[in-house]
């Protein structure tokens, strides 16, 4: 009681873990934007529903595994979402952005449930194939509750949607965690 004022070094440490911290948020925020330009813009003519699931579920699992952040593919979907409302993107589903936002809450939910298993890349894989299956199932939703249809239900029916939004979101998700499961094993030697 000297009346001098005594220096702490814990804020210094804490403005170094916040600017990371608001980085990677930026980053899985930057992420979901680039997710759904490349979404809009690139154009595959195959004519099956889901296709676009390979390259946005890819984007999405890269940040999921690459953040620490609990919520991360909110974050990132969050970015998604918010660049869907830009006139010049070209997205008229006025429900795609909830639906997004659905994705987004069953893919952090399923990747904290199946944290530690023996084999995770099989595993983020079926959690890909299923989070990007809640596109068509809420679709499903919304012609049952509301008599909305979906040209893409006309055209295939229910089943094939489902399973090829399954199978290019798996396919996504598999590309996307190999990505970053190969870059820490070269990381690690």
């Amino acid at each position: 009681m000297n009346g001098n004022v005594s220096q702490k070094n814990i804020s210094k440490v804490f403005q170094t873990n916040t600017l990371s911290l608001v980085l990677e948020i930026l980053f899985l925020f930057v992420l979901g934007i680039s997710a759904i330009v490349l979404r809009s813009y690139l154009r595959i003519p195959l004519g099956i529903p889901g296709r676009h699931g390979l390259e946005f579920m890819a984007l999405i699992m890269i940040g999921r595994r690459i953040s620490k952040i609990p919520f991360a593919s909110v974050i990132a979907m969050l970015g998604a979402t918010t660049f869907m409302f830009v006139p010049f993107i070209g997205i008229k589903d006025p429900f795609l952005p909830v639906i997004y936002m659905i994705m987004a809450m069953v893919l952090d939910l399923l990747y904290f449930a199946f944290r530690n298993p023996a084999n995770r890349l099989a595993i983020l894989t079926l959690i890909g194939g299923l989070t990007y299956m809640v596109i068509p199932l809420s679709r499903i939703l919304l012609f049952f509750s509301a008599g909305i249809v979906e040209r893409s239900f006309l055209k295939h029916g229910f089943v094939i949607p489902v399973a090829s939004h399954f199978a290019f979101g798996a396919a996504g998700a598999l590309l996307g965690a190999g990505l970053i499961y190969s870059i820490k094993r070269i990381k690690n030697k």
